[in-house]
């Protein structure tokens, strides 16, 4: 049992590679350390741009429901009804912290851990591995690392990078994919 457990380890160490950020995409709005508190303020929840791979349902396809990361549960419900927004404020060059408004009231508020790096990009640490039932045995692992900067007009750009895969008993390895990208959300105020 110990070496199917090792095995398993070994595995997880290896696949968090796998939802790296390609080089080649340009940081549109390259942040400094000093330069942090520019993403202070208030943004649309649902985005502006995105690319061909997000086309979903509205209540998907948002900002709140990215930060917050439930893999086998959907536990924030969303009224399509009413208005939703998030406000940011860098508290320092490590972490930052979102309000959730619906309707301009406040109804959670997080504070989510960080790392700046010298690509100009503010990297988010919001349980960025995750598990869906016994990874490997019976489930998968999936690891989703995200970033945030600013477009040229000031909006928010939002990256991400998804690895999931899998398997059944240690035999069946299921669909392993890794999938990128980006979201901008308007800035308000």
């Amino acid at each position: 049992m110990g070496s199917k457990i090792l095995k398993i380890i070994i595995l997880v160490l290896l696949v968090q590679s796998c939802a790296t950020f390609q080089k080649d995409v340009t940081n549109p709005g390259f942040l400094t350390e000093s330069s942090l508190d520019k993403l202070n303020g208030k943004y649309e929840a649902t985005n502006i741009n995105f690319d061909s791979i997000k086309k979903k349902r509205w209540e998907h396809n948002n900002f709140l429901r990215e930060i917050d990361r439930k893999l086998l549960k959907d536990t924030l419900k969303l009224d399509t009804l009413k208005r939703y927004h998030f406000e940011l404020k860098c508290l320092n060059h490590k972490s930052i912290k979102i309000s959730y408004l619906e309707n301009d009231k406040v109804f959670r508020e997080r504070t989510l851990k960080g790392k700046f790096k010298k690509d100009g990009y503010f990297y988010l640490k919001n349980k960025n591995t995750g598990f869906l039932l016994i990874p490997y045995l019976f489930g998968a692992i999936d690891i989703k690392r995200t970033r945030i900067t600013l477009s040229t007009n000031e909006n928010l750009i939002f990256d991400a990078s998804n690895h999931r895969s899998g398997a059944a008993l240690l035999f069946v390895f299921l669909d392993g994919r890794t999938w990128k990208y980006r979201d901008e959300y308007k800035k308000l105020k």
